[in-house]
């Protein structure tokens, strides 16, 4: 790095030689800042796993995508990029209500979809999604030196982090925490779409269906120094379940599924189809998770499969 720099007359000009040192972290969750230039390290191996569906998906922006397939709840769960106060809150709200909308119709089972989830703010993703939880502590972050730190969990409906509700719920219903739940997955699920993956895959009735996910489950810091030009974004922490064991930071679903996924019209989706293939880990042995009926919908029953 110093040897890159030799030439430089200017912070600025440094640019390029940190760059080394910022690529030798080899962290794919990353991002470097200098003055006017910006860097993130490249994903090749992540970019050529996303379908063309995934692709043009992402670029309509965030969709819930509410629906009812049959007697079975659909919905999306979408990257939410927002740290503002009043951001989290319109986006946990949004997302809330939504799911109150379809609870209306009393379904037999849940398929929330986190395909899209690149991430952002795990807040209000989970305080959207709380409903779906029995009181307790689901995840803590785990520092290098092992120290526990940032400890989630539910209570009475509400998401908390260290014993603090970081948002408000407007208009809150009965909790469903026995509801049985396929959750989605896939390499277009990063960072706190995993993290939320896997806090589901601990809850009880639930299955994760699809495909591994990009492999970012972990927590990122931001350190500024050169008088607040220069900042970097790095990996500092390890996601771990309530009993503080850590999760992999590639998240994978319980049973496998590989077909095209139609993100316009989730009932010619693969996974949507064989969403009934499966067990529960060790959750619910020899049972699957709900039978999905639709009109003209073909039914897949391959067997169960349990967790590579």
């Amino acid at each position: 790095m110093l040897e890159n720099a030799k030439g430089a007359k200017t912070k600025a000009e440094t640019f390029d030689a940190l760059k080394i040192a910022f690529n030798a972290l080899g962290d794919k969750h990353a991002a470097y800042h200098q003055y006017n230039d910006s860097y993130k390290p490249g994903n090749t191996a992540l970019m050529t796993r996303y379908s063309d569906s995934i692709k043009a998906a992402r670029t309509r922006g965030p969709r819930i995508d509410p629906q009812l397939l049959g007697d079975i709840a659909y919905f999306s769960v979408p990257f939410m990029g927002v740290n503002k106060q009043e951001q989290v809150d319109a986006y946990a709200n949004w997302l809330y209500s939504e799911i109150v909308k379809l609870s209306q119709h009393r379904p037999r089972g849940w398929i929330i979809d986190l395909r899209l989830n690149g991430g952002g703010n795990i807040k209000p993703m989970l305080a959207g999604l709380a409903m779906f939880f029995r009181d307790g502590i689901v995840s803590y972050y785990i520092d290098k030196d092992g120290k526990a730190s940032d400890e989630s969990s539910f209570h009475q409906g509400n998401f908390l982090v260290n014993g603090k509700t970081p948002v408000i719920i407007k208009n809150k219903t009965t909790s469903i925490p026995d509801a049985k739940v396929a959750v989605l997955i896939g390499p277009g699920t990063a960072s706190s779409g995993e993290i939320t993956a896997a806090v589901f895959s601990r809850r009880p009735n639930t299955l994760l269906l699809g495909d591994s996910t990009a492999g970012l489950a972990n927590a990122t810091n931001g350190f500024v120094f050169n008088g607040g030009n220069t900042y970097f974004l790095i990996s500092t922490a390890r996601i771990a379940d309530q009993h503080k064991k850590t999760f992999p930071e590639t998240i994978q679903p319980h049973s496998f599924i590989k077909g095209n996924d139609a993100f316009n019209d989730v009932t010619n989706d693969a996974a949507v189809k064989r969403q009934s293939t499966g067990c529960i880990n060790n959750q619910i042995n020899n049972e699957t998770i709900f039978n999905l009926h639709l009109p003209a919908m073909e039914h897949f029953n391959d067997g169960l499969h349990k967790r590579r």
